[in-house]
């Protein structure tokens, strides 16, 4: 590997910040999606932006006490999984936007659009298994293409991180 002579350390330091935080939303939104997995709660909304026309699932916080709805509740994971995504979405473009213009290697460069263009079709795959009743091989390609995703995160991940003295 070769070492790089970064004109700002502190902008490398901050895109490894970013991609950090991108790559902490990432895992996070994934354990969401096993909650949804397993709850069936791909079933219980299919519209999208909205869930059955409302911004909020009517039936959100049910449960007693309430943070057993993120893990019990299946209009609760899938409210949880959505945004989390959205937020993960966000995290990963602005890490994008700011690193495709610094002086990276040619790997970190191709780790970063990689992450970027796996995020966004995971989030299109996402959408087009919600809206279709959550057919087996979407369901499928849903899981598998989060392990692209993590992977993609974890590799620009190891392709910023410190070089040793």
């Amino acid at each position: 590997m070769k070492n790089f002579q970064h004109t700002n350390v502190n902008k490398i330091g901050r895109l490894r910040g970013m991609t950090h935080l991108s790559k902490t939303m990432i895992v996070l939104t994934a354990v969401m999606g096993a909650f949804v997995a397993g709850l069936d709660a791909g079933l219980v909304y299919n519209s999208w932006p909205k869930y059955a026309g409302r911004w909020l699932p009517e039936d959100l916080w049910l449960k007693d006490p309430k943070w057993c709805n993120i893990f019990e509740n299946p209009a609760t994971a899938q409210f949880m999984h959505r945004n989390m995504a959205y937020l993960t979405l966000l995290s990963v473009t602005l890490t994008w936007f700011f690193g495709r213009r610094m002086l990276l290697g040619r790997r970190a460069k191709i780790a970063l659009h990689s992450l970027m263009g796996a995020v966004y079709l995971q989030a299109l795959l996402g959408i087009a298994t919600l809206v279709h009743y959550v057919p087996v091989y979407l369901g499928v390609m849903h899981q598998n293409l989060s392990m692209a995703v993590i992977t993609s995160a974890f590799w620009l991940s190891n392709e910023i991180r410190r070089v040793p003295k």
